[in-house]
């Protein structure tokens, strides 16, 4: 090789080298699973997510994040058993780095998976278990704060005697040891305590027994369907009975039935998160959205290293002031620290009561 051939040749080389030297490092990936129900009577839960998605995904062009997220939604028409199956599919053949679940059925069902799989798991969840292992992690208001503000309300309005309905299911159970609880310590009188099977379908046998103890209010701890139906029965025998639940009447995408009832609930949106939400759906009816968000802002501010352990110890160590829900932080167990506060249904949709 000459020496003006060679010259030529390292030339190109260095000019190579450089254009390599100056190219853009591509961002590591961060997948995020989503089991969520895209269809049944919880679908409208997972279309607002669909929502929070986008938000987060556009928010975070804005950030110019260290690293790119990558969303894979499974649909498990809040199924316990198929929310199983598209974990496995989710940490199997996708190899997400986070599930975000919703719900304490599901989130009961996955978390050991999860944990075994050493895959992060975020669970809008109220039972405790849910969080049980180092991997996994609640994301919504404890149970005892929840039950503590409905039962802060019924002592405030002096309905003392109340009658208890109670699902059979893990999203239920964690309300239900809190009313107990709340009862042993004379807070409340529980007059009748009675646990429906999913799948029952007439209760108004059920309904003369409880009347017929003369509680002051009732407590409905039920899940769509059950939910709508034992309402709807107890209104045709009884219209005047004071009804109320920790969340449940804020799950039926239909809450006409529920008009002008108060429960406690989760935390509150934000007004920043309504109003972008409603910019971008045209409703500002979030549907929990925010909670999904809240899970994506975490993820984000923990994610500063690969190490997974690393990523662990910073959600747990999180102080926060998030865009969706406001302060978030976690306690040692792994659960999420928010407020309760008390909504009620006004024109079929859900209000805040007090902020």
């Amino acid at each position: 090789m000459n020496k003006i051939v060679l010259s030529l040749f390292m030339a190109l080389s260095l000019i190579a080298c450089k254009e390599e030297t100056h190219k853009p490092q591509e961002k590591p990936v961060v997948k995020i699973g989503i089991i969520a129900p895209m269809s049944g009577e919880y679908a409208h839960f997972g279309e607002s997510m669909k929502v929070a998605v986008k938000m987060f995904e556009e928010d975070d062009e804005t950030k110019n994040s260290a690293r790119r997220y990558r969303f894979f939604i499974e649909d498990n028409a809040f199924n316990p058993a198929r929310s199983a199956i598209v974990a496995k599919k989710l940490i199997d053949v996708d190899k997400v780095d986070v599930i975000v679940t919703l719900s304490s059925d599901i989130g009961s069902v996955v978390s050991p998976i999860t944990q075994d799989a050493r895959v992060i798991h975020m669970s809008m969840a109220t039972e405790p278990n849910v969080a049980k292992g180092e991997y996994n992690f609640t994301a919504s208001t404890p149970p005892n704060k929840n039950t503590g503000r409905m039962i802060e309300e019924l002592e405030k309005l002096n309905l003392n005697r109340v009658a208890f309905v109670i699902q059979n299911t893990a999203m239920m159970q964690s309300v239900a040891e809190q009313v107990r609880k709340a009862g042993k310590n004379g807070r409340i009188t529980i007059v009748s305590d009675n646990a429906i099977n999913s799948g029952e379908r007439d209760f108004r046998i059920l309904i003369h027994k409880i009347l017929e103890d003369k509680p002051d209010a009732m407590i409905v701890q039920l899940q769509p369907p059950e939910l709508q139906i034992f309402v709807k029965q107890l209104r045709e025998i009884n219209k005047d009975i004071l009804i109320t639940s920790v969340e449940s009447f804020g799950y039926p995408e239909d809450k006409t039935l529920f008009e002008g009832t108060w429960f406690s609930g989760a935390v509150v949106p934000t007004k920043a998160y309504v109003a972008k939400y409603k910019e971008m759906t045209g409703s500002d009816a979030t549907n929990y959205s925010e909670l999904f968000y809240s899970c994506f802002e975490v993820v984000r501010h923990a994610y500063t290293s690969e190490d997974k352990a690393k990523v662990i110890n910073n959600i747990l160590d999180l102080k926060m002031k998030s865009f969706s829900i406001g302060d978030i932080s976690f306690d040692e167990d792994g659960m999420m620290q928010t407020n309760a506060y008390l909504y009620t249904i006004k024109n079929g949709q859900m209000e805040v009561m007090e902020e």
